[in-house]
């Protein structure tokens, strides 16, 4: 059973202790909080023992909620955050619509999957049940697992390619009663199963999302007749009012100021792209945070776009994770410190009837990323909090959806999820997370894969961490995972569905001079030699080793497979952070006898020259290459650079009295007095007043975008559109900031610190 993530056990903050007095003793209410926590996540472990799909038994991609009598979200729990967040909107809307038709009794329970109620997108589909307590509604219980498919033109549910509206895609269900009064509502179920193509996982999933909420009522019940159903609602609303004092104290204990980011979503076809930038300024002001996405893109026709609960669900996603590590995940706690500003129609906030299939891995993915950058920049800027930073974690994988008959004859459904396992944001003080997943999901994992061999015509050739795809830095990105495998013992897979953002452009960037991650990439060797290799007992472990036909494949497309194709796929790394010529270069070393980076990328990302046959840096080598490489990079013709820590002393020195306050890796804000005045680098260097964008002060190089790393669009599908910008300090040329950006576009103000 997974643990809360709330670890504290008494209430620390004063307010929080005042807002209970009266209501309940504290000891009480500790007693009934964690046993609140205890009886969400056993529902979250019977929907995993009674569902069939390796999607939730084996990824954990769902997730359960408990909502208080109003449909306010009081406990969240650890699993798939873009699923849970949303299912507070389902129970308030029939709330809203349905009590006096059809009604809200005891021992009832409703089914929805509509995005433009609550549901990210309509392979989420949740079940809501009411809790009542002698006749009188006390709580709601809600369930959602990512169903395989749900219907719709597309197999799989999620592209449906060439859509101009919601009505080209699966048809979402506003809530439906599907129990009623403690029995099964057969015509609902049936209209609900007869609209997929995997019937049989959709009805055992279906009966672990029921089985999850009765568990639920059942505890609940037990609770309330060993304290009282007043004390516990008096605990419930409690929840939520701990969890807003507490997140609220930590924001005041956090600098005032804006952060920016803009990120993009690259809708990546076979006949060309379309690029949609997403727009974030984020205002943090004493015990509030603003998340305004003014000036993002307008709203795709369909597929990509988000509707309203997935901008909130990507926001919830960065926030929870960085902000509220050790604090109770109550939603409707934390969103009362929390404004969004954001314009109707636009790709994160569409407008019905704009399609959402593919929300959680396109919109949602990218507000959540952006979200985080801006938070992590907000940690950096604290003493007390910078250990807490993280650059961006892999955005989104590279999703595939196989259909067609298995080696034992029978029709098959598959959402392949092992490139979930993509890399950590790396840290202020650590390396990322190597295959850690995604930031938005702490319990997210892979399927075995002799599961899936078990399960669907596939042999895996390889499955491995990939080198080089972790963002380069002081502190290295973690890597994603590449995937090779064949189909097996039939002669054809006949739908094959690739799909995935951040294949032209990686949204995983690294930050305060952190390279980005890798970006997503897939590929198949048509009519490849495996077979013959296979009869000279040689199994290769990566495409070269593989001779046949590339196919170079764009963000979406609809194929096959063939017996005698094989396919790869290369999920994104973690973003870096801090400058890669300050890497101590033990840890290069390290890296490359652990094949998680290459020598060649050792030499041109890191400057360290390895020297494989000793296993040791050639530290003379290393140095005279970092000399070249920052002379190079911060165009000082061959001068050294200047003494940091002189250069410093005589900046303090010519104003007098100064206290330097650190914003970033390597860029500090200095204050005389009461008044910040300058911002400057680590080495002494002016880089403007405060309240000036600090790139405009330094050297700025603009390169292919291939240059920030070997799986950084190496098939070059951007065709040049994005470009990899540096930014350094003029003086002692250390790497201050990168930025992936649109060519011609200007330079980002993305620290604005008060």
């Amino acid at each position: 059973m997974a643990h809360s993530p709330d670890i504290s056990t008494t209430p620390s903050d004063e307010q929080g202790v005042a807002l209970l007095r009266g209501k309940v003793d504290l000891v009480t209410f500790e007693v009934l909080r964690h046993r609140l926590w205890a009886i969400n996540d056993e529902a979250a472990a019977v929907l995993r023992r009674v569902s069939g799909s390796p999607v939730a038994f084996d990824v954990n991609d769902f997730n359960t909620t408990l909502l208080d009598a109003q449909g306010n979200a009081f406990i969240v729990g650890v699993y798939m955050l873009s699923i849970a967040i949303g299912q507070d909107m389902v129970a308030k809307y029939i709330l809203e619509h349905y009590q006096e038709n059809p009604g809200i009794n005891p021992d009832d329970m409703f089914i929805c999957n509509d995005p433009y109620i609550g549901s990210p997108h309509q392979n989420e589909v949740t079940v809501v049940a009411p809790i009542h307590w002698q006749g009188e509604l006390v709580a709601w219980a809600t369930a959602s697992i990512h169903q395989q498919d749900v219907g719709g033109p597309t197999k799989g549910s999620q592209v449906s390619v060439g859509a101009k509206s919601i009505f080209e895609e699966a048809f979402p269900m506003a809530p439906m009663k599907i129990i009623e009064g403690g029995v099964m509502r057969k015509d609902i179920e049936e209209e609900y199963l007869r609209r997929s193509r995997t019937r049989e996982l959709n009805a055992l999933d279906l009966r672990a999302k029921i089985a999850s909420n009765q568990v639920r009522k059942r505890r609940i019940h037990q609770i309330i007749e060993q304290y009282g159903v007043d004390t516990v609602k008096s605990v419930i609303q409690g929840m939520i009012d701990y969890a807003e004092t507490r997140f609220r104290a930590r924001l005041r204990e956090l600098p005032d100021g804006t952060w920016r980011h803009t990120t993009f979503l690259d809708h990546c076809l076979a006949d060309g792209s379309i690029i949609y930038p997403i727009k974030l300024a984020m205002t943090k002001r004493g015990d509030q945070l603003h998340f305004d996405f003014t000036g993002t893109a307008k709203q795709a026709p369909a597929i990509i776009n988000c509707a309203y609960q997935g901008l909130i669900a990507g926001i919830i996603g960065a926030v929870f994770p960085y902000l509220c590590y050790d604090l109770p995940w109550s939603p409707a706690g934390v969103l009362k410190a929390i404004n969004v500003t954001v314009e109707p129609a636009t790709v994160v906030n569409a407008s019905w009837p704009a399609g959402v299939c593919k929300a959680t891995t396109a919109a949602i993915t990218m507000v959540n990323t952006v979200a985080s950058i801006c938070v992590a920049k907000m940690l950096a800027a604290s003493d007390a909090y910078r250990d807490h930073t993280m650059a961006s974690w892999m955005s989104v994988a590279p999703v595939q959806e196989l259909f067609g008959t298995n080696q034992r004859g029978e029709t098959f459904g598959a959402t392949l999820l092992d490139q979930l396992a993509g890399g950590g944001g790396a840290r202020s003080d650590k390396d990322g997370i190597d295959t850690g997943s995604i930031i938005r999901s702490l319990h997210l994992t892979i399927s075995n894969v002799e599961t899936y061999e078990f399960l669907y015509p596939l042999l895996y050739l390889a499955r491995r961490q990939q080198p080089d795809s972790g963002g380069a830095g002081t502190f290295r990105g973690g890597v994603g995972v590449s995937i090779l495998y064949t189909p097996y013992d039939i002669d054809e897979i006949p739908t094959n569905i690739m799909h995935t953002i951040c294949c032209e452009q990686p949204a995983s960037v690294g930050i305060f001079g952190g390279y980005p991650g890798a970006t997503n990439q897939f590929t198949i060797k048509r009519n490849s030699n495996i077979w013959r290799l296979f009869e000279k007992n040689l199994l290769p472990t990566s495409l070269d080793e593989v001779e046949g036909e590339l196919e170079i494949e764009p963000g979406i497309k609809e194929s096959n497979l063939r017996l005698g194709d094989v396919y790869r796929c290369v999920t994104s790394g973690g973003g870096g952070y801090g400058d890669p010529l300050r890497r101590d270069p033990a840890r290069v070393l390290r890296d490359v006898q652990q094949s998680l980076v290459t020598p060649e990328a050792g030499r041109s990302l890191y400057g360290v020259v390895v020297d494989a046959s000793a296993g040791q840096v050639d530290a003379a080598q290393t140095t005279a290459l970092r000399a070249a490489m920052r002379r190079l990079q911060g165009g000082a013709a061959g001068s050294p650079p200047p003494a940091p820590a002189a250069k410093r002393a005589a900046a303090a020195a010519s104003i007098g009295e100064a206290t330097w306050r650190q914003v970033g890796a390597n860029l500090f804000l200095e204050a005389a007095g009461s008044e910040a005045a300058w911002q400057r680098c680590r080495c002494g260097q002016a880089l403007g007043a405060v309240g000036e964008n600090f790139k405009a002060h330094t050297v700025v190089n603009e390169l292919p975008l291939q240059a920030a790393g070997p799986h950084v669009d190496p098939y070059n599908l951007g065709k040049g559109k994005f470009v990899f910008r540096q930014f350094l300090c003029p003086s002692c040329a250390v790497l201050l900031e990168t930025e992936v950006a649109l060519k011609g576009t200007p330079f980002e103000w993305d620290i604005e610190v008060r």
